[in-house]
């Protein structure tokens, strides 16, 4: 477990990890992480990267939306398309164009990088209308983009998903939907309630005292619990359990968490060692030491598997071979 400064979660949301091209972030129905993907593309435009926000569900802040460096894809439901009945499909699925609001991204990104040093950040704030129309191709675009914002120095792509949607559908038709996205994700953040600390580690704290911020009043989205799963360049995974809170300055601050267990306390009375008594041994009624001459007859024994061996393999080729597949070998003598 990492310690307080030295979060990973903390270093990746700074900027600090410039290796980590894709972070997923999953929520519940119970805690949102859109707060804190908004506040994580606040320290990205802090560090002076270029920002492409696809809104598929609903707009970022007008904080950041209003920003000259913020280039909007809006792909929401617009009220004509309800009234003519454009926006869905027959079956009632939303009808959205991956391979159009792939090239869309693909070219907003590439005309920020000519204009930003820095990088380019890629912002999608809901994966569910987009996996719900095409998994394969959802998937087949986040791997594109992974790769279009490798090629900066501080590129990034950042999506949010809901885990506990996803995890339902992915039971009945998709196996591999959950298991693909976050392979392909160099972090995974699940955001969870704070109330959830009690779950984890009921009663015990790092610090043997329960946290200010973990009770059911506390609760709105502007805090909670994250699981970082952190896919490191050397190939080895990261784990992390840290709190996090948005401020009053819509900045990020994270706390580490450590699962401390709990002491354990013998079932009962646990009854003293016996002292090891030297008059055991003369009551074995056989030696169990070598003499002298026994020590030296055992190295002189030579061993038939320490020295190499001889073997001769005939193979006599019969005018009609039986090709037994139960006994392919019944013609071999060695």
């Amino acid at each position: 477990m990492s310690s307080v400064t030295g979060l990973s979660v903390k270093r990746i949301a700074a900027h600090q990890q410039h290796s980590v091209s894709l972070v997923a972030l999953s929520e519940t129905a119970q805690q949102s992480a859109l707060p804190l993907m908004e506040a994580m593309a606040r320290e990205s435009i802090g560090c002076g990267l270029s920002v492409v926000a696809v809104c598929l569900e609903q707009l970022l802040s007008s904080d950041i939306i209003r920003l000259p460096q913020v280039h909007l894809i809006d792909c929401r439901i617009q009220p004509a398309q309800i009234t003519n009945c454009s926006a869905f499909t027959a079956d009632g699925q939303r009808q959205l164009d991956i391979g159009k609001l792939e090239s869309d991204i693909c070219a907003e990104v590439e005309a920020c990088a000519a204009s930003a040093k820095a990088g380019v950040l890629v912002v999608i704030d809901d994966l569910e209308p987009l996996l719900a129309a095409s998994r394969v191709s959802t998937l087949a675009m986040i791997r594109k983009l992974r790769s279009a914002v490798r090629q900066q120095q501080r590129g990034r792509v950042l999506v949010r998903y809901p885990r506990d949607t996803i995890d339902q559908d992915t039971a009945a038709h998709a196996p591999l939907v959950v298991s693909m996205l976050t392979s392909l994700a160099d972090a995974v953040i699940d955001v969870h309630h704070a109330d959830a600390l009690e779950t984890w580690m009921p009663g015990w704290y790092s610090d043997g005292q329960p946290r200010p911020f973990v009770t059911l009043s506390d609760s709105d989205s502007q805090r909670g619990l994250l699981r970082l799963e952190h896919k490191r360049p050397a190939g080895k995974m990261g784990y992390e359990l840290a709190s996090f809170e948005i401020g009053e300055q819509q900045r990020p601050a994270f706390a580490a968490i450590t699962i401390a267990a709990a002491p354990k306390l013998p079932a009962g009375p646990q009854p003293a060692p016996l002292p090891l008594e030297s008059t055991k041994m003369e009551q074995v009624p056989f030696s169990l030491e070598l003499t002298e001459k026994q020590r030296q007859d055992r190295a002189q024994v030579e061993l038939p598997y320490l020295a190499a061996q001889a073997g001769e393999i005939h193979y006599q080729l019969d005018a009609e071979d039986d090709w037994d597949e139960d006994d392919p070998d019944d013609d071999l003598e060695i």
